[in-house]
């Protein structure tokens, strides 16, 4: 087996869920020569630990950019447990409520406001939790995945019906099991018209990434190992390292549909002076976190 190209396939596979609800695409780069200076966030925001150290936690904030490419329309720390081989992923809501400069914000709009310095800050202001790495990615790179790898097979919750010309985002899928290519399953996974709003969607999201992983993550595709590196390799930013993912290959291989959880921030949607938040309920944040991802807690 060439060893290469199956962490790149399986990585790839796995990190789809970047622009989805979040993943590990940053380890697509891991076989560039270097990171470049441009992409590294400022160092005394990411927590230092030693890279994929066996035993160690590492976590990973994911951002899938919106058609903008200035807003996170998907945000997710990622977090590998090397000792137990599992990877758990924390779905955050693009409209959780934060201050930024002493002014409520969205979420979504601090890699507007502060890059991806400010994003990482907020996000362990919300989790408590350090990240030691980060990846930002646009949709060009998951519509090209998904193309290559064939599609995907999945049964759409209900029709999805949502025009957004600023954007450029045209969704229109009828319920029911069927395939979907690249732009089909971008409309998927971008679609957030439920009645619960954003946990609505990333239900969808978690749904789409397990059918990705059940459906594509096999040795057959190795071939297109290549093809997907070359795919996303100019849509993504990331401070991740050839060394950081060469060090545990083992759990990479390890990474299936069983060992990998899927969690979502607690909380729930509020209308607060006019505009939609969703408000995160900081008790059962720190039970999630302290039970689920093994960290001893409290927030502020």
């Amino acid at each position: 087996m060439n060893v290469k190209k199956y962490i790149i396939l399986v990585l790839s596979i796995v990190s789809v869920f970047v622009a989805v609800t979040g993943g590990i695409i940053a380890a697509n780069l891991a076989f560039q020569s270097q990171t470049s200076e441009n992409n590294k966030a400022q160092p005394d925001v990411l927590d230092k630990t030693q890279p994929f150290q066996l035993g160690k936690k590492i976590n990973v904030l994911i951002m899938g950019t919106d058609g903008s490419e200035a807003r996170s329309d998907v945000m997710i720390v990622a977090s590998l447990d090397s000792k137990n081989k599992k990877l758990n992923m924390l779905s955050i809501p693009r409209d959780t409520r934060v201050k930024i400069n002493n002014k409520y914000q969205k979420i979504n709009a601090a890699l507007t406001l502060g890059k991806e310095e400010l994003a990482i800050r907020k996000v362990k202001e919300i989790t408590g939790m350090p990240i030691h790495y980060y990846v930002t990615v646009n949709f060009k790179g998951f519509r090209n995945i998904i193309d290559i790898l064939g599609g995907v097979d999945i049964d759409v919750p209900v029709n999805m019906n949502y025009d957004d010309p600023v954007q450029d985002l045209h969704i229109h899928l009828k319920k029911g099991m069927q395939h979907l290519d690249g732009k089909k399953a971008e409309q998927f996974v971008r679609y957030r018209q439920y009645p619960e709003g954003d946990i609505g969607r990333i239900k969808a999201q978690q749904a789409f990434i397990k059918a990705l992983l059940e459906q594509k993550l096999r040795l057959e595709y190795l071939s297109k190992a290549n093809d997907i590196f070359k795919a996303i390799k100019e849509n993504v930013k990331t401070n991740i390292t050839a060394a950081d993912v060469a060090k545990n290959l083992s759990m990479i291989k390890a990474l299936n549909s069983n060992n990998i959880q899927m969690y979502q921030l607690p909380g729930e949607p509020k209308m607060i002076n006019g505009a939609s938040y969703f408000v995160a309920d900081d008790q059962k944040t720190i039970s999630l976190i302290e039970e689920s991802f093994g960290y001893k807690l409290s927030l502020k």
